[in-house]
């Protein structure tokens, strides 16, 4: 982890002028590992060898990103340590919002939110982070019966039924 986090740093301050193709191009990386379970399992596996997973990652994001992504994969191909890419991407896409104060926002609610209700916990998650740009995200998560989760950095607030129940649950097993 300490490697991604040193690749990912040394990328950001390679591409101080591009930052956002290359962060386009993380976001790319990042959501394709996740739809492909099997492409990162590629990349750790020690059967498989270094020239054969450089030329798999190549053939996956050639011409979709830019040419200083495209340099890190090559790097890390001679280097064999294409299986931290994932990482590296991951790391990137923080150092990135940090350097944008972008704050992210998941609200756990038992039914889609409505656009006025999403308006007022967006300006609430704003006004709790003194970030002027947010990304929430809505996960419906019926089991929660009603109410609302709400994770923003490290801190989380619970204002669901299931949470509340669970907490009388705890006092009375007390």
């Amino acid at each position: 982890m300490k490697a991604a986090k040193r690749y990912a740093k040394a990328l950001f301050e390679l591409a101080t002028n591009q930052l956002d193709a290359v962060e386009k191009d993380m976001l790319l990386m990042i959501h394709t590992f996740e739809d492909n379970k099997n492409l990162a399992q590629i990349l750790k596996d020690p059967t498989v060898s270094a020239s054969k997973k450089l030329n798999i990652v190549k053939a996956v994001f050639e011409n979709k990103i830019s040419e200083t992504s495209l340099k890190l994969i090559d790097l890390l191909g001679q280097k064999e340590r294409l299986n931290l890419l994932p990482l590296i991407a991951n790391a990137f896409d923080t150092l990135y919002k940090d350097k944008k104060q972008i704050k992210e926002a998941n609200i756990v609610t038992a039914v889609p939110l409505d656009k006025n209700l999403e308006t007022i916990i967006f300006n609430k998650v704003k006004e709790l982070t003194g970030s002027n740009e947010i990304k929430l995200k809505n996960i419906v998560n019926p089991d929660i019966i009603g109410g609302f989760i709400l994770n923003v950095d490290d801190k989380r607030y619970d204002a669901s039924i299931s949470g509340k129940l669970a907490k009388i649950k705890s006092k009375l097993v007390e």
